[in-house]
């Protein structure tokens, strides 16, 4: 009981706990020290795995929990009220205008890698895969450069469909 001393009920812990995990993914996501745009959206995406594996409460409280703190497709991400998917859009527009990614919605790419990374944490932590973690990342670290060529100029995009 003494954690009611703090907080009024559990909504409002919660709250302040994905506040709190939020704020350590952000960090993470802004430490990352990468010019080229492309190699950005790499590092990005071995953050979050990382951040899966090295800090799991957090990062249930940004991506499983209900802390009232989420955000929610498309309306949130559309106003920018997601400092890290604001800037894995800003990176891929980027790319785009540079000839190094398919032309496409920027966000709706964004959501495309952020949903692989995230598939790929879940079946991790859920024991889904028989491997140690330096085999675990090595597989991540393919799958990065399979999904980021699935992006590339060149590649496929949805308005390449026949």
């Amino acid at each position: 009981m003494a954690i009611y001393r703090h907080y009024r009920n559990r909504e409002e812990l919660l709250f302040a706990v994905g506040e709190a995990a939020f704020s350590a993914w952000l960090r993470r996501v802004e430490a990352i020290n990468e010019s080229e745009d492309v190699d950005w959206l790499r590092q990005a995406g071995q953050a979050y795995i990382e951040f899966a594996l090295d800090d799991p409460a957090r990062f249930d409280a940004c991506f499983v929990m209900q802390t009232r703190v989420e955000r929610l497709y498309p309306a949130d991400f559309e106003a920018g009220l997601s400092p890290v998917i604001s800037i894995v859009t800003r990176r891929i527009a980027a790319a785009q205008a540079q000839g190094n990614l398919a032309a496409g919605n920027p966000l709706e790419l964004a959501l495309f890698y952020w949903a692989q990374l995230h598939g790929l944490a879940l079946l991790h932590r859920s024991g889904r895969f028989a491997m140690q973690r330096d085999a675990f990342l090595a597989l991540a670290s393919r799958s990065f450069d399979q999904i980021l060529k699935s992006l590339k100029a060149g590649g496929y995009a949805p308005e390449n469909r026949t």
